[in-house]
């Protein structure tokens, strides 16, 4: 039997079914379009976890379900803004490749009934990606910011590596 969807992951799926109009936007030169449709993904992102707390809404198909839709967000986002000249190719393809990653890690986890909740480095690695996003279609410029979200994202994806594979001890983890 499939588990009615709750209020928390409907916000998360909500931010999944805004990346077309976000990309269609950005595609079509309607920055307003795509700046409201990346700030209403945004504003689910920020309430979702909060809904989910708040009215014991804590599923495990929604610890998954999130970061992946923030990863698909960011990754659409960067891509469309590489085809209409506003980022180089690589950025998100090698933004791509550690999310690709943690996606695979966080099905395994999935499979396994297991959590591994957000750490530093991946919200850090997260903020820095959200403003980067953000500059971009705001501001001219941002390219340099994008490429310090990319390697956050790297850093961020060989610590959970590292954590998982137990090459860090609870202390080196949670300092």
């Amino acid at each position: 039997m499939i588990a009615p969807v709750t209020l928390a992951n409907g916000l998360t799926l909500l931010r999944g079914a805004l990346i077309a109009p976000l990309v269609v936007g950005v595609l079509g030169g309607h920055r307003w379009w795509a700046v409201a449709a990346f700030g209403l993904a945004v504003l689910t992102d920020a309430l979702d976890g909060l809904v989910a707390r708040r009215r014991g809404e804590v599923t495990l198909m929604g610890a998954v379900l999130d970061p992946v839709m923030d990863k698909l967000l960011y990754l659409a986002l960067f891509a469309a803004m590489s085809g209409v000249g506003r980022l180089p190719w690589l950025a998100p393809l090698f933004y791509g490749v550690p999310q690709l990653g943690l996606g695979l890690g966080a099905i395994l986890l999935w499979e396994r009934r297991e959590r591994l909740g957000a750490r530093w480095p991946g919200k850090a690695a997260a903020a820095l990606t959200a403003a980067a996003a953000t500059w971009l279609l705001l501001l001219p410029g941002g390219t340099p910011l994008v490429w310090g979200a990319v390697g956050a994202n790297w850093l961020a994806a060989l610590y959970y590596l590292a954590y998982q594979a137990g090459w860090l001890s609870s202390s080196q983890a949670h300092p």
